[in-house]
């Protein structure tokens, strides 16, 4: 438990560093052309790493990785990580090669082809630098999984924190290159991201390599086999959620002039709650449903997986509501100023409040996936994932067009496009789950999220209120957040929320241990 909650900190702390890092970048550069063609040329990299040496290959390698040391076939495991490592390096490497050389049909034909040429040339060339980050990050990736398989924690769960670190300081000191500083940024970070794993890597690697015997060779030639079929469903789904993103960034190029930074910016600040609540909740549940699930002890996987989804829906739904209502001035406060001018305020906001419909149901997909993998089911979440993406491109491009033609900022449609599909694939994950799972307690679910949804009404009454009495001055924003918490917390309370109550007795009983220890 203490490592799951150090990760979920972490976790925290580096998309909170994430949102910093944006706030800086953004100062720096405003939402005009330029900062749109750096979160452009982002999108090729991000696919390269997350499809083929991300999240994909940690849950592929890990199981195989630690069955070895489990067992204490040390050598053959370090021969597994050896061979994945060079396997996975050189298919990024060569990946990587092949974007950077097509970097300019990529943009036009693919990522961007709103862009004018000027625009569209500098897009390709931070790409060409950004994509150095994702051959680093193919090697550090694997290193977490390493870490991991021996219960070190710490250094993977602070790279991401330093990869951020990165990104800013290249946008502060090297600002004479002008954009191109952030870009080399990236580099800078994803090094950063290695580096920090590195000491505690090095105690753990053999001093010795033994040589294989052939039964051994054999074992380690099926092991890369199986990772590459335990990565297949994973690639699938997470490359699927990284087209909707290019969709996403497609469709914007063609719009208004700071529509892709808007994109951007909005849907990071929307995930910020969403890692605070669901990741974080979800990193504590997944070993404990999955322990419940491997020792067939079906009421305690669902009665945990019930509660934990009550409980995450209880506090996304008033973020949701808060978002929507304090969203345009949170954006103020935290990004106007430098070249960030007050349309990209505006646009930023209205895509914001479009994405942050979609945030409980974001959280809540979170937890109804790690029931599913708890049970070893990845084909319904990636049949789910594919579906989804199909149905946000089909969207996006349907509601872009009808707020076009409303007069709204079209590029809120592609937000809202997002929201709707995620909340129909959490809803059909949910029903396919209570399907197999028929003790799922689907009453304490819908009582939480019905308890939730009108606490979070008068939340939001209160919130618009009080922007009404007292404006949207700076004091008066930062002032606006623990009000909408108290109006919050007292009307989930007053309506019986059985999830208030948990939650405070859960405060309570850690307030109480420290500080009858320090009356003592």
């Amino acid at each position: 438990m203490r490592s799951a909650l150090l990760v979920s900190a972490l976790y925290v702390l580096s998309n909170v560093t994430g949102f910093v890092q944006r706030a800086i970048v953004a100062g720096r550069f405003g939402g005009g052309e330029a900062l749109d063609a750096f979160y452009a040329a982002f999108r090729l990299p991000d696919l390269l790493f997350n499809v083929l040496a991300g999240g994909a290959l940690a849950s592929a390698f890990i199981p195989l990785f630690s069955g070895h040391l489990a067992k204490g076939e040390t050598a053959l495991g370090w021969a597994l990580a050896r061979r994945v490592a060079l396997g996975v390096g050189s298919a990024v490497g060569i990946a990587a090669l092949l974007a950077a050389s097509g970097a300019e049909v990529l943009v036009d034909a693919v990522i961007a082809p709103g862009f004018g040429p000027s625009q569209a040339t500098l897009t390709a060339g931070l790409m060409r630098v950004m994509l150095i980050s994702t051959v680093i990050f193919a090697l550090s990736g694997l290193m977490m999984g390493v870490l991991q398989s021996h219960h070190h924690f710490l250094a993977p769960a602070l790279a991401p924190v330093l990869y951020n670190v990165g990104i800013a300081a290249g946008a502060v000191l090297l600002g004479s290159m002008g954009i191109y500083g952030a870009a080399v940024g990236v580099v800078v970070g994803a090094l950063m991201h290695l580096a920090v794993q590195l000491p505690t890597l090095a105690r753990l690697i053999p001093r010795t390599s033994p040589a294989l015997s052939a039964s051994q060779s054999r074992q380690l030639r099926q092991d890369a086999q199986q990772v590459l079929q335990l990565m297949l469903p994973r690639v699938i789904g997470l490359a699927a959620v990284q087209v909707n993103f290019i969709v996403n960034t497609r469709l914007a190029s063609a719009m208004e002039t700071g529509a892709v930074t808007a994109l951007n910016l909005a849907f990071a600040i929307m995930i910020l709650p969403q890692a605070a609540i669901a990741q974080a909740i979800s990193t504590v549940l997944f070993p404990a449903i999955s322990a419940h699930a491997a020792l067939g002890d079906r009421r305690a996987f669902t009665r945990a997986l019930s509660q934990s989804m009550a409980v995450v829906l209880a506090l996304s739904a008033p973020a949701s509501v808060g978002l929507v209502v304090l969203g345009e001035p949170l954006i103020r406060l935290l990004f106007e100023r430098g070249a960030f001018s007050a349309q990209n305020t505006a646009q930023t906001a209205f895509a914001l409040q479009m994405f942050a419909v979609g945030l409980t149901a974001h959280a809540a997909l979170e937890v109804v996936t790690r029931g599913f993998y708890a049970l070893r089911d990845t084909l319904r979440p990636v049949m789910l994932a594919v579906v989804s993406m199909a149905l946000n491109v089909a969207l996006s491009v349907a509601l872009s067009a009808a707020f076009a033609r409303a007069g709204w900022m079209p590029f809120g449609g592609v937000a809202l496009a997002n929201s709707l599909a995620t909340a129909l694939e959490t809803t059909v994950l949910w029903l396919l789950l209570q399907r197999r799972e028929p003790a799922l307690r689907a009453q304490v679910v819908l009582q939480a999220l019905g308890r939730a949804s009108a606490a979070s009404a008068l939340m939001g009454l209160a919130l618009i209120s009080w922007r009404a009495l007292l404006g949207d001055g700076h004091t008066s924003t930062l002032f606006a957040l623990p009000v909408g918490l108290a109006v919050y917390a007292a009307a989930a309370w007053s309506l019986g929320s059985a999830e208030m109550h948990w939650i405070a007795a859960q405060v309570h009983a850690r307030v109480r241990h420290p500080l009858a220890e320090l009356k003592k």
